[in-house]
C-alpha cells in the first residue's frame, strides 16, 4: 500500500511517519515545506500545498493508495493575523489534495481540529453542528465540507491539544510546562480553558487505524479527560515529579477588547474557549482504548528518561 503524507515534518506527522515506516507492508513518501527534515531521504519530497501544478505531479509521480493531509496553518493567532494566507493552506490547499484523490482513486484523510466548534460547551460530539468563531477555525471547518464534497472515499479525524517529547525545534504545551517549572518559572493555567488532551503517540495509534483499514466519515480522537489548563499543568507537575506550587490559575484576558476596539472587529471581542472533543463513538467503531493524560505523561516520562 502506497501511503502519502502531506505536511510529515510538523510533530504529529513526525510521530506518524515513524509508526507507517515500521510496517513492512507500506510504501511511504512524505512532504516537507519550510522545515527540512533532519532525517531527510529519498522518501521524502518538497511541497508547497497550495502550488496546484506542484501537488499533481507529486500525484501523477507517486499514485497513492492512501493520503493522509496534515500540512496546515495551525496557530489560531497566525491564522487570525494573515487570514489570507491560513484560507489559501488551510482551505484551498485540502480542496485540491481532495479532487486529485479523486482523480487517482485514493483515499482521504484529513487532520481537522475542535476549533470547528464554537467553544461554549465543551466535550462535543461528531455529530455535533460546528460553529467556529476563530478564522482558524473557519478554515478547518471550510476544508472539511470541501473534502466531504470533492473526496470519494474520506475520513476526517478531530483533535485537540496533542503532546509528547518533542521533536528539534518544536515544542507543544506539555515541554513548555515542563522547561518552565524545571527552571523554578511558574506556569499560569487557564482555569477558563479546556481541552481534552492527547499523547501524540496515542493519536497517531488512531490515525494508523484509519491508514489500515476504509472507515468513511467524521472521527474524533482525543484524550477522555476534560480539564482546563491548570488542570493539565498540575498532572503535568505530578507526573514529571516538579513542584506543583509553581502551577498557578488564572484567567486569559489576552483577547478581551481593549477601549480601542472596533466594534467591526468581532474577533477582537473575548471568545468562549471550553473545547475538547467527545470521542466514545469514534472509540467503540475504532476499537481504541482511553488514551488517558496521565498514562500519555508517564510514557512521554518514560520516553525522556531513555533518551538520557
Amino acid at each position: 500500500m502506497k501511503v502519502l503524507i502531506i505536511g510529515a515534518s510538523g510533530f504529529i506527522g513526525n510521530y506518524l511517519r515513524r509508526r507507517l515506516a515500521q510496517n513492512p507492508e507500506i510504501d511511504l513518501t512524505s512532504t516537507y515545506n519550510a522545515r527540512t527534515p533532519q532525517d531527510i531521504d529519498h522518501s521524502w519530497l518538497p511541497l508547497e500545498v497550495t502550488d496546484h501544478h506542484q501537488l499533481q505531479q507529486t500525484f501523477e509521480i507517486l499514485r497513492p493508495d492512501v493520503v493522509v493531509l496534515l500540512a496546515a496553518i495551525a496557530d489560531v493567532r497566525t491564522a487570525e493575523i494573515g487570514q489570507e494566507t491560513a484560507t489559501a493552506v488551510n482551505v484551498d490547499g485540502a480542496l485540491q489534495v481532495a479532487r486529485l484523490c479523486t482523480q487517482h482513486d485514493a483515499r482521504l484523510i484529513f487532520l481537522s481540529s475542535e476549533y470547528v466548534f464554537r467553544g461554549d460547551r465543551g466535550n462535543y460530539k461528531e455529530d455535533d453542528k460546528p460553529n467556529p468563531n476563530t478564522h482558524y477555525g473557519r478554515t478547518k471547518w471550510q476544508a472539511e465540507l470541501a473534502v466531504a464534497e470533492e473526496a470519494s472515499d474520506w475520513s476526517i479525524v478531530r483533535t485537540s491539544v496533542v503532546f509528547g517529547c518533542p521533536i528539534i525545534g518544536r515544542r507543544n504545551l506539555a515541554t513548555v510546562i515542563i522547561d518552565r517549572l524545571k527552571t523554578g518559572e511558574t506556569f499560569k493555567g487557564e482555569i477558563d480553558t479546556y481541552r481534552t488532551p492527547i499523547y501524540v503517540e496515542h493519536l497517531t495509534k488512531g490515525i494508523m487505524e484509519l491508514v489500515s483499514n476504509y472507515h468513511p466519515g467524521t472521527f474524533h480522537i482525543a484524550g477522555p479527560d476534560w480539564m482546563n489548563m491548570y488542570q493539565f499543568g498540575l498532572a503535568v507537575a505530578k507526573v514529571f515529579d516538579l513542584d506543583k506550587g509553581l502551577v498557578i490559575p488564572g484567567a486569559d484576558l489576552s483577547d478581551l477588547p481593549s477601549k480601542n476596539t472596533s466594534p467591526e472587529r468581532p474577533e477582537t471581542i473575548l471568545k468562549p474557549d471550553i473545547l475538547g472533543l467527545d470521542c466514545t463513538q469514534t472509540s467503540q467503531l475504532l476499537k481504541l482504548p482511553d488514551f488517558r493524560v496521565i498514562t500519555g505523561l508517564q510514557d512521554m516520562s518514560d520516553q525522556l528518561g531513555a533518551r538520557r
